[in-house]
Formats: C-alpha cells, sequence, structure tokens
C-alpha cells in the first residue's frame, strides 16, 4: 500500500518536532524510512519550500522518495498532482490533516490517515526497527582471539 505524506504537515503536527527546526526534515526522513523498510512499501514525501540539496526529487532508496514541489507550487499541488496521476489511487493512502487535501484525496477514491495518527504509528516502527537492528548487532557480533583462547583456557579439562 503506497504512503503519500505532507511533509511539512507531519513535522507541525508532531509534538517532540518543530518547523523551525533546520534539521526536522532530515529527522522527520530518517522515521519514516524506517517506517519504509519495516512495511516494505512505497513512500513519496512532499515537502513545501527549498530543496535541502539541489534536487528538487530526491530518492532515498528504491521504494522512498522525496518531493520539493517546482518554484510557485505548493506541496498541495503537489500532492494533488501526484493522486491524479497516479494508476492505483485506491490503494493509497494520504497522510495529511490538510481538510482540503483529505477531500481532494477521498474523492479520487484514496485513503487518509491524519498526520498526528501516523506519526504515532511512525514512532512505534522506529522503536521496533531500533530493537531490530540492536538484536542484530548482539547476534552477530564477533569474539576475537584472545577471548576465544581465554575462553578454552577456563573450560578446557586441564
Amino acid at each position: 500500500m503506497p504512503y503519500i505524506i505532507d511533509g511539512n504537515n507531519l513535522i507541525g503536527c508532531a509534538p517532540d518536532f518543530s518547523l523551525g527546526d533546520p534539521e526536522a526534515r532530515g529527522k522527520m526522513v530518517s522515521i519514516i524510512k524506517k517506517f519504509q523498510e519495516s512495511k516494505n512499501t512505497k513512500v513519496t514525501v512532499v515537502f513545501d519550500g527549498e530543496p535541502q540539496g539541489s534536487e528538487l526529487r530526491n530518492p532515498i532508496n528504491s521504494k522512498m522518495t522525496v518531493i520539493y514541489p517546482r518554484y510557485g507550487l505548493t506541496a498541495d499541488d503537489e500532492i494533488k498532482r501526484i493522486l491524479e496521476n497516479y494508476q492505483h489511487v485506491k490503494e493509497t493512502v494520504l497522510v495529511t490533516a490538510d481538510r482540503e487535501l483529505k477531500t481532494f484525496a477521498r474523492e479520487k477514491g484514496a485513503r487518509t490517515v491524519n498526520s498526528i495518527e501516523f506519526y504515532y504509528t511512525l514512532k512505534k516502527a522506529s522503536a521496533s526497527q531500533g530493537k531490530k537492528e540492536e538484536t542484530l548487532k548482539r547476534v552477530n557480533a564477533r569474539v576475537s582471539q584472545s577471548e576465544v583462547e581465554q575462553w578454552l583456557k577456563i573450560f578446557s579439562d586441564k
């Protein structure tokens, strides 16, 4: 199920984020990426304003893209354009708290999720992904040759 996310709207609704923080977009993209990887689904995040790099379209991985609208357009304009041209709109979820965008998306057949509700879903996915990564680190821990020798001395029959 593909997701289209109104990025600035999501940051504005998240209690521990601020639109005034210059690192907020990058932090939010990191959290969304963990969600995207855990769900293995397509995600498009649309932010208002100037891109942090020179690209208007920044692929994060094969299933996640961050988009900045062209000069003179808003994220809402870009999201509407995406929904109008998307082939699988009935399977798509739009994440926003913007009433007008929600109405537009529903008229096109997309599902909608409120930004604050989705933020808590992201937090849960991020925590879960973090636990998985920590477990993998412990499982894949390497034992040095000196540690092997110490354990052999302890448990050897001699």
